[in-house]
């Protein structure tokens, strides 16, 4: 079999939007983990470990797809995700038999209470419009000396406001402000850290959906 690994535009396009979708899932899914950071007593959620790519892959696909196809993501992402909770809530419904023992562990990993998983939608929506909008506006005659600066600007608004719309949906009126101040600045600080790692393989995206395929078909 000859795998052919010659994608063009679309095909570029179809990758990116399917690696977007699959990551806020996954971040979704393992936020139910808490990492503890070794210093200062301070934990977070593992969904920290790839949700800044969900931010990442707005940016790339609003730069170089247009806004439009980047709430149009935006929406297959959350539509592809409450897919995966309807489907994992009737498998944790529909009882298994006598000699399955991982029910429990089951429930434990996919059950997500409605305050967060509302709270998940709303700052997952509001953050990646907000972070496509700035990028549509920063990347509009922008000096390609500035572009990167920029764009890691438009990205850590985006999740700023993520941050700040997660955390306190979820634990106000259950935790001091001022621990939630620091959540939230510290998840902040994570993400946009990784955001800034992240910039090459970032630019290098950009650059790599924009190429049309010259190869002959």
């Amino acid at each position: 079999m000859n795998l052919n690994t010659n994608f063009d535009y679309t095909d570029k396009k179809i990758i990116i939007i399917t690696v977007f979708c699959v990551s806020f899932i996954i971040a979704n899914v393992i936020t139910v983990k808490i990492l503890n950071l070794g210093f200062w007593g301070l934990d977070v959620p593992a969904g920290v470990l790839i949700y800044p790519l969900v931010y990442i892959l707005t940016n790339v696909i609003t730069e170089v797809y247009g806004e439009k196809a980047a709430h149009k993501t935006i929406v297959l992402g959350l539509l592809t995700n409450l897919l995966f909770v309807v489907v994992t809530t009737i498998a944790m419904i529909i009882p298994g038999p006598a000699y399955y023992t991982g029910q429990s562990s089951i429930e434990f990993v996919f059950t997500q209470t409605p305050r967060i998983l509302l709270a998940s939608y709303i700052s997952y929506v509001i953050g990646n419009l907000v972070n496509a909008r700035l990028t549509s506006i920063v990347n509009r005659g922008t000096n390609s000396k500035f572009t990167q600066i920029k764009n890691i600007g438009a990205i850590a608004f985006g999740e700023l406001l993520d941050n700040i719309i997660f955390i306190g949906l979820v634990f106000i009126g259950q935790v001091p402000i001022l621990e939630i101040g620091i959540m939230i600045l510290v998840h902040f600080t994570i993400m946009l850290i990784w955001n800034v790692l992240a910039q090459p393989f970032t630019n290098r995206t950009v650059k790599w959906a924009s190429a049309e395929d010259t190869t002959s078909t």
